[in-house]
């Protein structure tokens, strides 16, 4: 029986990673992303491999604690960082700067990520599957799944640890730049968060190339190339 604090989604398990081992992948990486939507703040992203051997087993405490990040409380998602930290083969995590979100772009930003993650991860991945619809070119055979965050632990796993050292480092530059709430709303498009914006006018971690950021730059003079670079 699933937690009450899991909302409406199906739980996660690893028949996904079970396919591709038949297709002789033995190490499968799963990747998920937190901020893509953010108006300030990085891209952070994590990347999560576990031991083929648990696919037809599945500790207790992986089923249990593991789903979606956004179905879990903050709570059930920082006791589930414990949780992947003691049954993941490997785990890593990379931040990705709102300024290289600017020049390359998010989708750009997003591949970068996963390259850098790739070579930094102690456990070399056969196969990368992440949660979207991508087509990334990453030296690694690579797989997107549409809500792969709902079907596999791996990528359940990496959402948790995307999301929840994004919010850290959210709440850390709230008192940076004060009158923002970043803490509250994590840099999103909230209403209180726009309306700070249009009280206080842009700080330096607002990505200039989403709006309303954009246009208030572009009202002043300050466009865009076809690149997004300023």
């Amino acid at each position: 029986m699933s937690s009450p604090d899991v909302l409406r989604c199906m739980r996660p398990d690893f028949s996904i990673e079970k396919t591709h081992l038949t297709q002789n992948f033995r190490y499968i990486a799963g990747v998920d992303e937190a901020g893509r939507g953010a108006l300030a703040g990085p891209l952070s992203l994590g990347m999560v491999i576990y031991d083929p051997a648990i696919f037809d087993s599945i500790p207790f405490e992986i089923a249990d604690s593991i789903a979606d990040s956004k179905q879990l409380t903050h709570k059930r998602r920082a006791e589930a960082m414990h949780v992947i930290h003691r049954h993941a083969l490997a785990c890593t995590r990379i931040f990705i700067p709102h300024t290289v979100i600017d020049s390359c772009g998010i989708n750009g930003a997003t591949e970068l990520a996963v390259i850098k993650m790739l070579k930094t991860i102690p456990v070399k991945p056969d196969l990368v599957i992440m949660d979207g619809n991508f087509r990334f070119s990453t030296g690694v055979p690579f797989h997107s799944v549409i809500k792969g965050d709902c079907r596999s632990l791996s990528i359940a796993s990496a959402s948790i640890i995307a999301k929840v050292t994004r919010d850290d480092i959210m709440c850390r530059v709230d008192s940076a730049f004060p009158g923002y709430g970043f803490s509250r709303h994590k840099g999103y498009g909230t209403r209180t968060h726009i309306e700070a914006i249009n009280s206080l006018g842009l700080c330096a971690i607002h990505r200039k190339s989403y709006d309303p950021a954009r246009s208030i730059l572009e009202a002043q003079g300050i466009l865009f190339d076809e690149n997004n670079r300023i």
